[in-house]
């Protein structure tokens, strides 16, 4: 094994998600919408709560070893791939694109507070060297 992290769901990236949803939610109240549309707008809200709690249970199942070997291969969930595209990195997380053997695409987005500091350092030395 190159590196190796067992990770855990993020916490900032759950108070990101409910902050963008939670402006979208409000900017939705906000717009001057005529009566008519009422029934519209709690039907948007309605979908946009539902897609936060699928969005947020689909966060909580982000668990579990992440790995990379001696030839590049990245392991997760059942899961092995190639890095496609250099890592975009940033100070708080990084996205690796993914590809399988069989061509099928995948992206991780793995969040700093996602992993030990130990192991966060470390990726990112391996990303960037």
């Amino acid at each position: 094994m190159r590196w190796q992290s067992e990770l855990t769901p993020s916490a900032f990236a759950r108070r990101v998600t409910l902050a963008l949803y939670l402006a979208i939610a409000l900017g939705l109240l906000w717009l001057p919408w005529p009566p008519p549309l009422t029934p519209f707008i709690v039907g948007l809200l309605l979908l946009l709560i539902i897609e936060l709690r699928q969005r947020l249970r689909l966060q909580r199942r982000f668990r579990g070893p992440l790995t990379t070997d001696e030839n590049r291969w990245w392991h997760w969930q059942q899961q092995r791939g190639r890095v496609t595209r250099p890592p975009f990195i940033l100070p708080f997380g990084l996205l690796l694109l993914l590809r399988t053997q069989q061509g099928k695409r995948f992206s991780l987005w793995l969040m700093r507070d996602s992993m030990s500091e130990a192991s966060w350092r470390a990726l990112r030395r391996l990303l960037k060297g």
